[in-house]
């Protein structure tokens, strides 16, 4: 389910009119109503008081996956057991194999943890989420601040908002592609870029407009590879 059908789902169920969250939000009701629409999704501020106001996590509120545990032979959800498994239920495991696929990795592949405060912002747009919870997962422990976000829209507003040292973009998104996100990055900025993609050829377009990324990674891609190319991008 999208952000926009749970946030409406949710307000309806705590019995709430758009004006009224608009105004525990001190919002404009409008604002809302796109919310809900689809047209536009909350920046960084509004998303945390909209989860604080509503109660509920941020996860729960943009639609993430459901818990998945693959324990010997057996497969539960949301720490039920599953006897049968519908369409959704074997999308979402199809989801979870995906996620540890990215997750797999060696010692020998990565540096060892080093507790001390994250010194660099990274921001991942892709809207594929089980693979921005496996960066996430992975660059957090390794002193990265981490931002996620599984639109182009999103990610725009994120970018204006936190101002990230390094930005992973996907090429393929359903609501604005990679190449618009990065032609209005560009307008502002010129903060590394790393492209992911499962089409490498679709970089040759981002060379012929001269649209100036630092690298690409394919998909799927090592995590200890992405970890290597921060590493020299920031200096590190």
């Amino acid at each position: 389910m999208s952000f926009a059908e749970n946030l409406k789902k949710i307000r309806k169920g705590q019995k709430l009119t758009q004006h009224e969250l608009a105004r525990k939000l001190g919002l404009a009701q409008s604002t809302i109503g796109m919310w809900e629409a689809g047209h536009r999704t909350p920046k960084l501020d509004e998303l945390d008081r909209l989860a604080t106001t509503l109660e509920i996590g941020i996860e729960k509120l943009i639609g993430r996956t459901r818990r998945i545990d693959i324990e010997r032979d057996e497969i539960f959800i949301d720490g039920k057991k599953v006897e049968e498994l519908n369409d959704i239920d074997i999308n979402e495991i199809l989801k979870h194999i995906t996620k540890l696929k990215y997750c797999k990795k060696t010692s020998a592949d990565i540096a060892p943890f080093e507790n001390k405060p994250a010194t660099k912002t990274i921001l991942i747009i892709d809207d594929e989420e089980e693979i921005c919870d496996a960066l996430h997962s992975f660059l957090v422990p390794q002193n990265y601040k981490v931002f996620l976000a599984f639109n182009g829209q999103m990610g725009l507003e994120y970018f204006n908002e936190v101002k990230p040292d390094a930005i992973l973009l996907d090429l393929n998104m359903p609501d604005m592609n990679g190449k618009d996100v990065l032609k209005k990055i560009r307008q502002k900025s010129d903060v590394p870029v790393i492209v992911i993609t499962a089409h490498p050829e679709d970089i040759a377009d981002i060379h012929l407009e001269d649209l100036n990324i630092t690298g690409y990674l394919e998909k799927p891609f090592p995590l200890s590879e992405v970890l290597n190319m921060l590493k020299q991008l920031l200096g590190e």
